[in-house]
């Protein structure tokens, strides 16, 4: 689950720049900041977070994901564990080209370059969710956690109804053949 967002310290400055260029650039801004917002209310694996990511993804770096802004703009982002780093907001060009040049950097926590913001989720019973103690999940087991908080037994019975209802047994139809053949 994330746990800390870490933003870059240049990120005020590019979406500045975004707001002030023109109408199509000022929407690229703003649903960067939709989705940031997202991010730190929901995580990442909320819907609206999710479908904006960019269809082909980013191999050059481990766990860096793309989001498509429109109007050919791009948030930068990267996880690395409890941990998602806000890098950079620019054009499709513009991101790849800071791809390159830092996909061979290491990301910490405490990075001077970042300032760092401690995500807090408040749960349905009223309890907040702090730090985990066993340690990094992969991203599978993070979504699944997230799912598994969302869901409760109730709307899991109802989605899969079909598979709760007890089947004939399989000897009964088994004999039936055998005694009509």
């Amino acid at each position: 689950m994330l746990r800390y967002i870490h933003f870059s310290d240049s990120l005020p400055k590019l979406l500045g720049r975004l707001c002030k260029t023109g109408k199509r650039t000022e929407l690229a801004a703003i649903k960067c900041e939709s989705i940031l917002n997202d991010i730190r209310k929901y995580g990442c694996q909320y819907e609206t977070v999710h479908s904006k990511r960019t269809r082909h993804g980013e191999a050059r770096i481990k766990n860096c994901i793309k989001y498509d802004l429109g109007g050919g703009y791009r948030l930068v982002t990267i996880r690395v564990g409890h941990h998602l780093f806000i890098c950079f907001v620019g054009t499709h060009d513009e991101a790849n080209l800071w791809i390159e040049r830092h996909r061979y950097d290491i990301l910490t926590p405490g990075d001077p370059l970042y300032c760092c913001e401690e995500r807090v989720v408040q749960l349905e019973t009223g309890e907040t969710d702090c730090c985990d103690s066993a340690g990094e999940h992969d991203i599978e087991e993070q979504y699944e956690d997230e799912l598994r908080a969302r869901l409760d037994e109730a709307q899991l019975k109802t989605i899969f109804k079909g598979l709760s209802m007890n089947p004939a047994p399989l000897t009964d139809k088994a004999d039936n053949f055998k005694t009509s053949t």
